[in-house]
């Protein structure tokens, strides 16, 4: 018998879609990107409707339980980038589906209790009062009064709101409700971001410079000419690009068309929303993952409405619901926190390009140090159409940059110091003066690592191939990969003898040692364990700006964008940590976070300094972010990139296979990579697709799980997507479990 199929896309890691058949008694069916519960195996599940078709209903074909969604939550265009991602990452288009959308709405758990009967989606219902009758007789006083009140208020009025200013109580207002005088009901209730913060007053819009007035007349033209098109603003920081995408976004928003503007780290989002605010008031709605899950829901609905048309937020932004998008911006495009490390393993800058494709919008990318394969395409291929942004705002010079050679202070003082002579006397200085100093050390804890001076070991993760932090603060050895913890041993657990000694210097270490040195300064710290509440990360910004702090210690969370015309001194301890990790990107990492930190000096009114502390101080990259200039560095990387073959002369792809015994890890990575040369066969060469490993991961052993990677380098990504597939398919028939088996194209770490 024919009838009407649909495609359902679940959210679980299968590579997929699934037929399911409409319920006869459903007269008007769901269209795709609408809900659905449906049954799969023995539970129910929260899929999508991503195509539906005619054709053959046979006996093993499950019914639709029931349709959540009257209207769908997606649109096509975004049904359209959701497949596109699936095949371009090679991931499950419902783990896509899941991720574009709020938490909770395409669910692993099919829990209905949470959702509203009436729209099938969370929404946040309390009690108000919505209606009151005044002409009513035979009130006590007590009653009148409270009639009286409430007629000189706007309605509805929450009743948890209205007892707690008056002192009335919930039974007064059901006894009233019950003689006709009031009338209660349930009413929707937004959980807004804003709701603890002041409405930021009108910005005043600053006269913008010949370049700046440049790169937005040409965003102009190409919002004017319609359709896709891209822009690179490489601006040095401080350079006012900001002030482009502010003016960039009205341009956008006067052709009724809106705005979409991604930023790489939460702690950046509370300062450049309230930019946002300051010009465009109500209109802008906030996403990022420090949101609670009601809030996030209420804002995209919100967008999903069309009440806030200019959008700010991090990596899932991308995916914002917005109507007639006319302007995509990502902010620190070079930044890896754009790059999502879990399934579906997407890079929000280059989603953000193909929806700007889709959406026939303009996205402009900025950074001070852009990824250098965007930079290759821009200057080489014309493709995003470039532009420079050379000289600070109001000509205000770039920082002073001092190298400090750490051999040679060890040299003069017989033993290594934290804080170099140079560091401890600018530091001085600045508190003498008044001013503000920032201070980056890209390695949270106490101490690194606890070694044994008499057998050599150190105190090693239970589950991972990781050394445990010492956090002085809790007193205990903590993994920063799986958080196993432990209080720390007062001998060592190899050789049982009592000669542990703390090595590697952490941001808590730091900052006590600050304190010690500067008794008079006020120090805090931003890492990941100073900002695990709700809340912390904006506190601790509001008070560096408000002058209440001295000196900020932190890893890269305060190396990028943040704007504090008080800083006037910027150290960096450890510069050339990074370079020791065996990944190709290592120098390009280095010299973007000195680059972007030295940007956080000299921001105001007086010139800026930075003192970098390290061993390495020939290294290219130091060099380079020591004069502040990246083609210097772009000449020297691009010669490595072109040797070597890595992007962008090349496109990779790493496959991670793991399980927690090391033999099956092993031996699923081998039948893999034997697989992986069968179907290169068939699709590609060699020459064209190179092949590495397989071999055990950098931290060969990770939350429990051992770990063997095999990296593919090839020049015609097309052929290296069709190899993996095949592969995987064949993996799929022979039931090895896909699980195992992770695939991130375009990577951004090796590690």
């Amino acid at each position: 018998m024919r009838g009407r199929l649909a495609q359902v896309a679940v959210p679980i890691p299968v590579f997929q879609s699934f037929s399911y058949s409409m319920p006869k008694s459903m007269k008007e069916g769901p269209v795709p990107g609408c809900r659905v519960l449906v049954p799969f195996g023995n539970r129910s599940l929260t899929g999508m409707i991503v195509s539906l078709e005619q054709g053959e209903v046979t006996p093993g074909i499950k019914e639709i339980r029931q349709v959540l969604d009257r209207e769908p939550v997606l649109s096509p265009t975004l049904l359209e980038l959701a497949a596109w991602m699936a095949r371009y990452y090679l991931g499950p288009l419902g783990e896509v589906l899941r991720t574009m959308l709020p938490p909770g709405l395409l669910s692993r758990n099919a829990d209905s209790s949470r959702f509203s009967r009436k729209s099938g989606w969370p929404l946040k219902q309390q009690l108000a009062i919505q209606e009151v009758r005044s002409e009513e007789t035979g009130l006590t006083p007590r009653q009148k009064s409270v009639v009286d009140m409430l007629c000189n208020r706007d309605l509805p009025v929450l009743l948890t709101h209205f007892t707690r200013e008056t002192g009335c109580s919930t039974g007064l207002l059901k006894n009233l409700a019950a003689r006709g005088v009031l009338q209660i009901g349930e009413v929707q209730v937004r959980r807004s971001p804003w709701s603890n913060q002041p409405q930021p007053s009108i910005s005043t819009r600053h006269r913008l410079t010949d370049d700046q007035q440049k790169i937005r007349d040409a965003i102009r033209d190409r919002l004017g000419e319609g359709g896709f098109n891209s822009m690179l603003i490489h601006g040095i920081t401080g350079s006012g690009k900001t002030e482009i995408y502010l003016n960039a976004i009205a341009l956008a928003l006067e052709q009724s068309r809106s705005a979409l503007i991604l930023v790489p780290e939460i702690g950046l989002t509370p300062q450049i929303s309230a930019q946002f605010r300051q010009w465009f008031g109500a209109q802008v709605a906030i996403l990022h993952s420090q949101l609670s899950e009601g809030e996030r829901f209420d804002e995209w609905l919100r967008i999903r409405e069309g009440k806030a048309r200019v959008v700010v937020g991090t990596r899932s932004a991308v995916f914002a619901p917005l109507p007639d998008l006319g302007i995509i911006v990502i902010d620190e495009e070079h930044d890896s926190s754009y790059k999502q490390e879990e399934l579906p393993r997407y890079h929000a800058r280059d989603t953000a390009l193909k929806r700007g494709q889709l959406e026939g919008a303009l996205v402009v990318l900025g950074s001070a140090t852009p990824q250098l394969e965007t930079y290759y395409a821009a200057v080489q291929k014309g493709r995003p159409e470039y532009h420079i942004l050379s000289s600070r705002i109001e000509e205000r010079s770039l920082p002073r940059v001092h190298i400090v050679d750490m051999r040679v202070e060890f040299e003069r003082h017989g033993k290594a110091l934290v804080i170099s002579d140079l560091l401890r006397e600018q530091l001085e200085q600045r508190m003498r003066r008044g001013e503000q100093a920032l201070i980056l050390l890209n390695r949270r804890g106490y101490s690194a690592a606890l070694l044994c001076r008499s057998c050599g070991s150190t105190e090693l993760c239970g589950n991972c191939s990781i050394s445990l932090t010492y956090h002085q603060g809790i007193s205990r050895i903590l993994c920063h990969y799986c958080g196993q913890s432990r209080p720390v041993p007062d001998r060592c657990t190899q050789c049982g003898k009592q000669y542990i000694y703390f090595i590697g210097d952490g941001t808590e270490k730091v900052q006590g040692l600050l304190q010690q040195q500067l008794p008079d300064a006020v120090v805090d710290r931003m890492d990941r364990d100073a900002v695990r509440r709700k809340g912390s990360m904006q506190r601790i910004l509001e008070r560096f700006g408000a002058g209440k702090t001295d000196i900020l210690v932190g890893t890269q969370m305060i190396a990028k964008g943040h704007h504090f015309p008080k800083v006037t001194l910027v150290g960096v301890i450890s510069a050339d940590q990074g370079l020791r990790l065996p990944d190709f990107r290592a120098a390009e990492r280095t010299f973007q976070l000195l680059t972007q930190v030295a940007g956080r000096a000299g921001r105001g009114d007086r010139e800026g300094e930075v003192v970098v502390q390290t061993f390495y101080p020939n290294h290219y990259s130091l060099k380079s972010s020591h004069l502040q200039d990246y083609s210097m560095f772009f000449q020297r990387e691009i010669q490595f990139r072109r040797r070597f073959q890595y992007p962008p002369f090349s496109a990779l792809v790493n496959l991670l296979v793991q399980d927690r015994d090391r033999q099956k890890a092993s031996r699923l990575a081998t039948q893999l990579c034997g697989l992986l040369i069968h179907h290169r066969s068939a699709c590609s060469t060699a020459d064209r697709m190179r092949l590495l490993g397989p071999a055990p991961a950098a931290f060969e052993r990770l939350k429990g799980q051992y770990r063997f990677q095999i990296l593919i380098k090839t020049i015609r990504r097309q052929e290296a997507h069709e190899v993996i597939r095949r592969s995987l398919a064949s993996l799929r028939e022979r039931k090895w479990n896909l699980s195992k088996v992770s695939v991130d194209v375009d990577p951004i770490s090796l590690i």
